[in-house]
């Protein structure tokens, strides 16, 4: 058996003073599907009765909504919820196509956006489109709100930058009109299974057959965070897709992952594969 101590606030406000009194010592609780898992197996040092911040009666917390620019997530969103919003598979399908994957029915349905990334795994399949997109994380403490770039908020396996007294209380998503975007993922089995590599892209090209104003590219379980692929962003900017440019982008994509043997797979085939994934959307595209 083991045991923890909730703290279950009603409010914002009471739960960042909670957060303010016990600092990293009270760990939030959304979801629980991580969490919980981790508390039960011991994979890190929880001592003896963690204490827990659940989030899950402050209604604040669980919203999506539009503003002009960007789409708004509240940290209490579930997977399945993101998958099948309206705002998200009109403004960011990729995302909605990306999160499906994630675990079974039951794992979406409890699971949150905000744990899957507070979790900090580089296989998480919510994050290379996060990336792609730029977005920002909302970090509200007892007496400020910090907003954070993506690619400084998560800085390794399981580390993610934060306050000690802080509670993530937003995701902003930059829209990008007119954007073709994909998620591409490779894994032992379509359910219940981790990627063995993932490739999230975002592409603008105002004529379908003309030169690529703008391209993003995301790589995921390749390296101890997601990485975007900016070399081979460089490369294909500005330029009209041809066999031969997808062939030297399949190429240099391949040099800017440094992926890890383990019991998944092995650093050559992800590495392999992170150009076969991109060549897939791009021959798409032609």
């Amino acid at each position: 058996m083991y045991e923890f101590e909730i703290h279950s606030p009603t409010n914002l406000e009471e739960a960042l003073k909670l957060k303010a009194t016990f600092g990293a010592e009270l760990h939030p609780l959304a979801g629980g599907t991580d969490v919980l898992v981790s508390i039960r197996n011991n994979h890190i040092n929880w001592g003896e009765c963690p204490s827990l911040l659940n989030l899950n009666k402050i209604q604040k917390l669980h919203f999506i909504r539009e503003t002009p620019d960007t789409i708004e997530i509240g940290p209490l969103l579930t997977h399945t919820e993101i998958s099948t919003h309206p705002l998200i598979r009109k403004h960011i399908p990729p995302l909605a196509k990306a999160v499906a994957f994630i675990g079974s029915p039951q794992i979406r349905n409890r699971g949150t956006i905000a744990g899957n990334m507070c979790h900090a795994s580089p296989a998480a399949d919510s994050l290379p489109i996060l990336y792609c997109r730029n977005a920002k994380i909302e970090i509200q403490t007892h007496n400020r709100t910090n907003l954070v770039p993506i690619e400084e908020f998560i800085t390794g396996p399981g580390f993610i930058t934060i306050d000690p007294s802080g509670i993530l209380t937003k995701i902003i998503i930059p829209k990008l009109p007119n954007y073709i975007g994909d998620y591409l993922s490779l894994r032992q089995r379509q359910a219940l299974s981790c990627n063995v590599v993932s490739v999230g892209v975002e592409m603008f090209r105002p004529n379908c057959e003309g030169k690529i104003t703008d391209i993003r590219i995301a790589l995921g379980a390749v390296a101890p965070t997601v990485v975007r692929g900016r070399k081979t962003e460089k490369l294909l900017k500005n330029k009209v897709l041809t066999e031969d440019l997808i062939d030297e982008a399949s190429s240099l994509i391949q040099t800017e992952c440094i992926p890890i043997d383990d019991v998944r797979s092995n650093k050559s085939y992800r590495q392999a594969m992170t150009g076969v994934l991109l060549a897939r959307f791009l021959f798409s595209q032609i």
